[in-house]
């Protein structure tokens, strides 16, 4: 275990130094992979769903509020 602990170093400074010598597009293909979408927990989604409860009546409030200004 110690070795892979010993390894692990050398292999980040190869891994950036292979990245720094690519091309844009070599570089924009190379960081391209697949990020399955993540499973929230029941406190997560509260706090989104919250989020966007809030948002929808801060948006209600902005459009009375111009619609309040025009009249």
């Amino acid at each position: 275990m110690s070795k892979r602990k010993e390894e692990t170093p050398d292999l980040l400074k190869d891994q950036s130094w292979v990245l720094s010598s690519l091309e844009h597009d070599q570089l924009a293909k190379a960081k391209k992979h697949f990020i399955p979408r993540r499973r929230l927990k029941g406190r997560e989604l509260v706090v989104l769903w919250g989020l966007r409860v809030y948002l929808i009546f801060m948006m209600a409030v902005v459009v009375y509020q111009v619609w309040v200004a025009s009249r």
